[in-house]
């Protein structure tokens, strides 16, 4: 059969799983012949397939193993259908997705994108920061695979007086996920370590755990503050924004009023 009848729709799901998804997403799953949920780049409600197959019976969860190691077999077994692959937040903002985009337009397949809110859009959204203040995103890994590149991409940013989103390390086999005291913690270890004040009890931080979920829950103060918090109980996924030094005035306010800081001893930009 001709490849150029093979469609891939590449469709994120936002936030919040079903309850974030388009109209559109909805129509498409309606009308391909077959669905795939990718669930290993992110924590997803529990009743996401079964909600999913009150739509579409027709419906397989995929792994790391199936869309990456196995790519070639799954574009195979898809050849001449029009299929759907349902990913948590924007398709490809998690850029593990994008070889199976480029494999299946080299092998003439059609590639449709329905985008979504990602964790990168929402975190600034959310904060009242202005997103033109944002350097470098990075992620900081557990504390047994340690690395100095969250505190190196923080120095960065600050050289240009701006924020860092940083996210946190997750793991789906295990259900493990690296809490936002845990990481604040692990940045503080290397404050001790290289002493260049990057990172300090004194950093301002905002915490953002399960944004855009009804149990949304969002902290922000000096990480010594956020620190105390059990952030482990509310659970994942999560992620922090480490504030630069310098404020512009009208990011001052939006932090005093959303989220009560007192920035009266803290330096505008």
């Amino acid at each position: 059969m001709n490849n150029t009848e093979t469609t891939i729709f590449f469709i994120g799901m936002g936030l919040s799983g079903l309850n974030s998804c388009s109209l559109e997403t909805l129509k498409v799953i309606r009308e391909v012949d077959e669905v795939f949920l990718e669930r290993y780049t992110n924590f997803l409600p529990d009743d996401i397939p079964s909600s999913l197959q009150q739509i579409k019976s027709k419906l397989t969860i995929v792994d790391r193993k199936d869309i990456e190691e196995n790519d070639h077999i799954f574009l195979e077994n898809i050849v001449g259908k029009k299929s759907a692959i349902l990913i948590s937040g924007d398709p490809f903002i998690a850029t593990t997705h994008n070889s199976l985009r480029l494999a299946a337009i080299q092998r003439g397949f059609k590639c449709r994108i329905i985008h979504n809110t990602s964790i990168i859009s929402a975190a600034i959204s959310v904060s009242g920061l202005s997103s033109y203040r944002f350097g470098r995103t990075v992620t900081c890994p557990f504390s047994h695979n340690p690395s100095e590149f969250p505190y190196d991409v923080i120095k960065y940013n600050n050289q240009f007086r701006a924020h860092t989103l940083v996210l946190l390390d997750i793991d789906l086999i295990t259900g493990e996920f690296l809490a936002i005291n845990e990481a604040i913690s692990i940045l503080l270890k290397l404050e001790g370590k290289k002493k260049e004040k990057v990172f300090t009890n004194t950093s301002l931080v905002l915490g953002l755990a399960q944004i855009g979920n009804e149990k949304e829950f969002i902290s922000a103060g000096v990480a010594e503050k956020i620190r105390k918090i059990d952030w482990e109980n509310i659970g994942p996924p999560q992620a922090m924004i480490v504030c630069s030094d310098f404020l512009h005035f009208t990011e001052e306010e939006a932090l005093q009023t959303l989220w009560g800081i007192d920035l009266s001893n803290r330096k505008r930009k």
